[in-house]
C-alpha cells in the first residue's frame, strides 16, 4: 500500500475548508476501494451490467472515479470465486451476481447494519462524554 501523507489537524490553526474537503475525499475513496466487492454486488443486484457501467454508477453515487485497473481485477477475482457470472455479448462482457454473490450480499448487509449501529453508539457515547 503506498504511503500517504496524513494531515494532522492543528487545533490552534484549524484546517481550512479546502484541506478538510481533500481529507474527506481521500477517506471516501478509501472506503469505496475497501468495499469494492460489496459495491459491485450491490450494483449487480437485479441488474446485468458491464464493468464500465459499474465504474460510471459508482462515480455517480460516490463522486469517486475508479480506474478500470482498480475495478476489473476485482471483477475477475469475484468471477473466479463464483460471486459474479460473466457472459460475452458482442464486444461487451455482461456481469450478473451469482446465487452465491446474492447470498453474500445479504449477509454483508446484515453485518454492515451491525457495524453501523456500533459506530453510531460509539459516536453517541463520545458526544455525551465530552
Amino acid at each position: 500500500m503506498p504511503s500517504e501523507h496524513i494531515a494532522v489537524i492543528d487545533f490552534v490553526n484549524p484546517a481550512s475548508d479546502a484541506e478538510i474537503d481533500q481529507l474527506v475525499r481521500r477517506y471516501r475513496r478509501g472506503v469505496v476501494n475497501s468495499l469494492l466487492e460489496y459495491l459491485i454486488l450491490n450494483c449487480l443486484e437485479g441488474n446485468r451490467m458491464c464493468g464500465y457501467d459499474i465504474i460510471r454508477l459508482l462515480h455517480e453515487r460516490f463522486h469517486t472515479l475508479l480506474s478500470p485497473g482498480q475495478v476489473y481485477p476485482v471483477i475477475d477475482y469475484m468471477a473466479r470465486n463464483g460471486l459474479v457470472q460473466k457472459q460475452k455479448e458482442g464486444r461487451s462482457v455482461m456481469l450478473e451476481a451469482s446465487n452465491l454473490g446474492r447470498s453474500l450480499l445479504k449477509a454483508w448487509r446484515v453485518e454492515f447494519t451491525m457495524i453501523q449501529a456500533q459506530v453510531n453508539n460509539l459516536a453517541v457515547e463520545l458526544k455525551t462524554a465530552s
